[in-house]
C-alpha cells in the first residue's frame, strides 16, 4: 500500500491535474461561477447505471443432435448400395459375355446381323447388346444423408462461432445528467451520456467468470462440432460428392419404416424450423447512488463545456456555414407519451447469412447410348431436309396447314336425284389427267368439297 500511494498511476494523476485546474479556474472566474450557480438552480436528473448481460447456450439444439448422432454414425458406417446397370450396344469383338437380353435385342434389330448360315443355325453380328453392372452408392437415401450432414455441419459451426465471439458475460455501466437551466434570456438543455462496456471479470483473482464458456455445456458443443466436422470429411461424403436433394424430402419407404432413418429426418425438420442464435440472454440492471463528489466534478467540467460551447457557437443563421438546410412541409404536431416503452426484443439479434445447399446438376444424370445419338442426329438431319424443301417449293407447293377454310358464301351445289353422281367437268378431268400416282398435288388442283355427317360429298 505505501508504494501505491507513493507511486499512483498515471490515471490518477491525470485525474489530480485535472481536478486542480478545473478548481482553479471556477474559483478565479466570476462568469464561470455565476454559470455553476443558475446551473444548480435548475432542473438536472443524474442517473448511473449498471447492466450485467448473462449469457447461456440454449440446450435444447445440443439435445436433438446428440440424440440423433448414433443413427447418423450407424448409416454412415453401413450405407445402402445397389448393383446398377447400363446397356450399351458395342461392336461384337469387345462384349464379354451375352444374356437372354442381348439375344432379344439381336433379335428386334436384325439390321446389326452381318451373316447368317442357314445349314447350320448360325447368327454373326456386327455389334450385340452388352449390359454392364456395377455397385454404387447414389441411393435417395445417401444422397439425402449427404444433405443432412452439409446443413448440419453448417447449423453447428455456424452456432460455435457465434457462442465463441459473443458467447462471453458483459458488464455495461453508464451515466445520463440531463440539465435544463436559463442563463439570461437563453434558455439552455444539455444532455451528457458516456457508456463502457467490458467482459465480466473477478476483481480479486483476475479470472473471467463466464458460464458459457464454464460449464459442461460449452464442453458438449465443442465434441459436437468436432464430431460433425469429422462426419463432413468422412469417407462417405467424399464419395456422394456434392449428391445432394432438394426440400421438401420424399418419404420412401426407407426414411418411413427404418428406425435409423427416421430419426434423422427428425433432426432434418428440426433444423429447418430452428432459427434461433443458439444462446440466450439474461439481463440485470441495477441503479447506484452518485457520490457528491463526482456530482460536483460534473458540473464544473460541463460548465467549461457550456463556456466553450456559447464562445464558438453564435446563435444565427449564417448561410455561409450552413451545409444542408430542411423544412418541414406538414406542420407537426406533438403528443404527450404517459407510457414507458419496453425494451427492444431485437437489440441481441445476431444476422446470420443462411447458407443453402447448391442444387444437383441435371446434366450429371444424363447418358446417352450411341443409338439415342445416332436418332437425335438422324431427326437433325430430317428438320433441316423439310426446311430446305419448303425454301425452294414455297410458291409451287401448299404446305398442310395453308389450304383455305371454305368461304360462307359457297354458291349451293345444283339439284340432283338422291344416290347420283354429278359428272366431272372437262378442267377436272383434264387436271385429273395431269396428275400422276405418288406426285404431289399442285395448289392450282386443289379444290375443297363439303362433306356430310357420313363422310360422303
Amino acid at each position: 500500500m505505501p508504494e501505491q500511494a507513493n507511486n499512483p498511476s498515471p490515471m490518477k494523476r491525470v485525474y489530480d491535474d485535472t481536478t486542480y485546474f478545473i478548481d482553479s479556474i471556477v474559483s478565479d472566474y466570476d462568469m464561470v461561477s455565476g454559470i455553476l450557480g443558475v446551473m444548480r438552480d435548475g432542473s438536472a436528473t443524474i442517473e448511473l447505471k449498471k447492466r450485467y448481460l448473462l449469457r447461456a447456450i440454449d440446450e435444447t439444439w445440443v439435445n436433438v443432435i446428440e440424440d440423433t448422432l448414433p443413427s447418423l454414425d450407424t448409416i454412415i458406417r453401413n450405407p445402402g448400395k445397389f448393383i446398377e446397370e447400363r446397356e450399351e450396344v458395342i461392336p461384337v469383338e469387345f462384349a464379354r459375355s451375352t444374356s437372354s437380353r442381348s439375344l432379344q435385342h439381336l433379335s428386334q434389330h436384325t439390321n446389326l446381323i452381318s451373316e447368317y448360315d442357314a445349314s447350320t443355325g448360325n447368327v454373326t453380328p456386327t455389334k450385340i447388346l452388352n449390359v454392364f453392372r456395377e455397385e454404387t452408392m447414389m441411393t435417395y437415401e445417401n444422397k439425402f444423408i449427404n444433405t443432412l450432414i452439409n446443413r448440419l455441419y453448417a447449423f453447428v459451426n455456424r452456432r460455435y462461432e457465434i457462442a465463441k465471439k459473443a458467447g462471453q458475460d458483459e458488464k455495461t455501466t453508464s451515466i445520463d445528467f440531463k440539465e435544463n437551466f436559463e442563463h439570461g434570456k437563453v434558455h439552455v438543455k444539455m444532455n451528457f451520456r458516456v457508456e463502457i462496456s467490458e467482459s465480466a471479470v473477478d476483481e480479486d483473482d483476475r479470472v473471467e467468470r463466464n458460464y458459457t464458456f464454464t460449464t459442461d455445456l460449452w464442453r458438449r458443443v465443442e465434441k459436437l462440432n468436432s464430431i460433425v466436422t469429422m462426419y463432413a470429411e468422412s469417407e462417405f461424403c467424399q464419395n456422394m460428392g456434392k449428391n445432394y436433394i432438394r426440400p421438401p424430402v420424399m418419404r420412401t419407404n426407407m426414411i418411413l419404416k427404418n428406425k435409423n432413418f427416421r430419426q434423422c429426418h427428425a433432426l432434418w425438420q428440426f433444423i429447418e424450423g430452428y432459427d434461433q442464435a443458439g444462446y440466450s440472454m439474461l439481463i440485470q440492471e441495477d441503479l447506484e447512488n452518485v457520490d457528491d463528489v463526482y456530482i460536483k466534478e460534473l458540473y464544473s467540467t460541463l460548465a467549461l463545456q457550456y463556456l466553450i460551447f456559447r464562445y464558438n457557437i453564435k446563435n444565427e443563421f449564417d448561410s455561409d456555414s450552413t451545409l444542408a438546410s430542411e423544412i418541414t412541409e406538414n406542420v407537426l404536431n406533438p403528443r404527450i407519451i404517459d407510457k414507458i416503452s419496453a425494451a427492444a426484443s431485437d437489440e441481441f439479434d445476431i444476422p446470420v447469412e443462411e447458407r443453402t445447399v447448391p442444387p444437383p446438376s441435371l446434366t450429371r444424370y444424363v447418358s446417352l447410348t450411341p443409338d439415342d445419338e445416332l436418332a437425335l442426329a438422324s431427326l437433325d438431319v430430317a428438320l433441316d431436309a423439310c426446311d430446305i424443301i419448303r425454301e425452294n417449293h414455297d410458291e409451287e407447293y401448299y404446305d398442310p396447314g395453308d389450304i383455305p377454310e371454305p368461304a360462307d358464301d359457297t354458291p349451293p351445289a345444283p339439284e340432283s336425284g338422291e344416290g347420283e353422281e354429278s359428272a366431272p367437268s372437262d378442267a377436272e378431268a383434264s387436271a385429273e389427267a395431269a396428275i400422276e400416282p405418288g406426285e404431289a398435288v399442285p395448289a392450282a388442283a386443289v379444290q375443297v368439297v363439303d362433306m356430310d355427317d357420313d363422310g360422303l360429298e
